[in-house]
């Protein structure tokens, strides 16, 4: 009669294994599509800045070609231009993305550049 007492943990180390195992054949594979990010040293330059207009974005706030300007402004003189926008790297993203949305709605044609104060 000891025997009948040991088929039950039988039964649930099993009923684990294949709930174990079914779980794991059920997982699926997230690959994330590869992003190369070039670095630049300090004095290069990989665009030429004289068909872009600069937009900065620093603690001190918004800058176009280094005057102080409004987000609204901003967005007005947006449609159909080209844009670099330099950020500080130390900014909160939300407000890089905020800004990034902002000119892209408005149909302008951006490039990023994110400026490293420790270099």
């Amino acid at each position: 009669m000891r025997s009948y007492t040991l088929l039950p943990l039988v039964d649930l180390i099993f009923l684990a294994f294949g709930g174990a195992l079914c779980c794991m054949t059920q997982m699926e594979v997230v690959r994330a599509l590869p992003v190369e990010v070039t670095e630049v040293g300090a004095g290069a330059s990989v665009i030429k800045h004289g068909a872009f207009a600069i937009v900065s974005l620093t603690r001190d706030g918004l800058h176009l070609d280094g005057k102080p300007v409004t987000r609204q402004s901003l967005i007005q003189e947006a449609a159909g231009k080209q844009f670099v926008l330099r950020v500080d790297e130390e900014l909160p993203t939300k407000e890089t993305i905020q800004i990034i949305g902002d000119l892209v709605f408005a149909g302008a044609e951006l490039s990023l550049e994110v400026r490293n104060r420790r270099q």
